[in-house]
This record gives C-alpha cells, structure tokens and sequence, in this order.
C-alpha cells in the first residue's frame, strides 16, 4: 500500500512538472507565427559589426522588415525608423528590468503592439530639435581614439557649433551606450541629441532592400538644414548635401 502511495504522489509531481514544462513552451511560441514575419533574420553575433565605423557592436539590434511592415501597416519611411528604434530601446529596458537575456515572445508581441500604438499616435523617442539648422556629428572614429576625441571636443566649443543643435551619430553604439559616452566626457551640456544603431537599415527610402545599412536624414528630419561633421562623409549617409560637409 505505501509503495502505492508513493507512486502515485510520483506521478502527480511528474504531471505538474510537465504541466509547468508546457506552460513556458507556450509561453515562448504565443503567437510567434503573428509576429517573425515583421522582423528580417537575426544577424549572427560575427557579423554584427559596422563596416563605416570599423567595429563590432556590442548590443544586438532587431531589424524590421519594412516591406512587410508597410503591407501592415501603411507605415512611412519615417514612421518605420522611429518604430525600430522605440522598439529596441523597449526590449533593452525589458531586459534591464527583468534580468533576462531573452524575451518572451508574447511580451516581445505585446511591446510590439504597444510601440505600434504609440507611433500611429505620433510618439516618439527621437524628437526632432526645434531648431531649423542641425548639426550631424559622426562620432564613432572618436569613441577609442584620444587624438580624435580631442579634435570632437574642439569642434563642440566652437563658434561655428553654436549656429545648430548638435546630434551625436553613431553606427556602432547603441543609444545608452552613446549616452554614456557623452556622460562621460562633459558633453551633457551641448543638449546633445542621438542618433544611433538602432536607426539604421538595410532598406531604402523606397522601402525595398538596400544591401547595406543606411539612413536618410532628410527624411528622418525633412524641411530641416543638415550639416554633417565628421572624417568623410559615408555614402551610407543620405540626405546631406555635400557643401555641408564638415571634416575634423
């Protein structure tokens, strides 16, 4: 009789073991099949790096298939730069905030819904400065170069610096990471904007492939007067007319 017993508590702990086991696999496929179609493939950890900017990038960056997500939702080319990057920037807090390295996927469907919300109602994370003239700083070739790093800060104390507002430009970091960066080296009083690697795309202005990562500014910004600072200007970099080209 007690064997019996036990066989049977055995049983039910192995039932509830498999119950919970079932339970975190359906947590993990809910409604996937909704969702993957908007994204492009992970890249593989090796081939996560920036050509232009001569690095490996440390965070990943989930790329959105704009083409389908036009289909869906009708999106711009505009609105679809902001939704990858509000996106991003929502799975790393989910991340901070749970201290997982992964994400379940009826929470990564949730955040892409809520995001979805919030950019159809005209949120944003990257706000345009009010200012007409802008101020593009390509900041990568400073971030592990002292010499270069010295030239980026004499170019934000000059004149000329004052007649826009600066954004930090980088194809290589990530938005904290770039905040940090301007942490770090006192440029927090500039009221420095960031444009960063979540930003950036393997499509085009017309939605379709590229081959390689991009951005349009004028686009991204449109009626705004770009000026770009930086070693060369990538053609990478849409948008920016060449007699506003700056080196330093």
């Amino acid at each position: 009789m007690r064997l019996v017993i036990l066989l049977l508590y055995f049983a039910i702990g192995c039932s509830t073991t498999q119950e919970k086991g079932l339970k975190q696999n359906l947590d993990q496929v809910y409604i996937g099949s909704g969702v993957e179609r908007l994204y492009l493939s992970d890249l593989p950890a090796w081939a996560n790096i920036s050509t232009i900017g001569s690095c490996r990038r440390k965070e990943p960056v989930r790329y959105l298939n704009f083409e389908n997500m036009y289909k869906s939702y009708s999106m711009n080319y505009e609105s679809l730069i902001q939704f990858q990057y509000m996106l991003n920037r929502k799975f790393v807090s989910y991340k901070l905030s749970t201290g997982r390295p992964t994400i379940f996927l009826k929470d990564e469907s949730f955040i892409m819904h809520n995001v979805h919300e919030q950019i159809i109602g005209g949120g944003r994370d990257f706000i345009t400065p009010k200012f007409n003239r802008i101020h593009l700083i390509w900041i990568d070739q400073a971030v592990n170069n002292s010499k270069k790093l010295k030239k980026l800060k004499s170019v934000m104390y000059s004149a000329k610096m004052e007649k826009g507002h600066p954004i930090f430009v980088s194809t290589c970091m990530s938005s904290i990471e770039v905040e940090k960066f301007i942490s770090l080296n006192g440029f927090t009083k500039f009221g420095v904007k960031i444009i960063s690697q979540e930003m950036f795309t393997p499509y085009g202005a017309d939605l379709k492939l590229a081959g390689n990562f991009t951005l349009n500014f004028s686009l991204l910004m449109p009626g705004k007067d770009l000026h770009f600072f930086g070693e060369y200007l990538p053609k990478e970099f849409f948008g920016i007319k060449d007699k506003n080209v700056y080196k330093y």
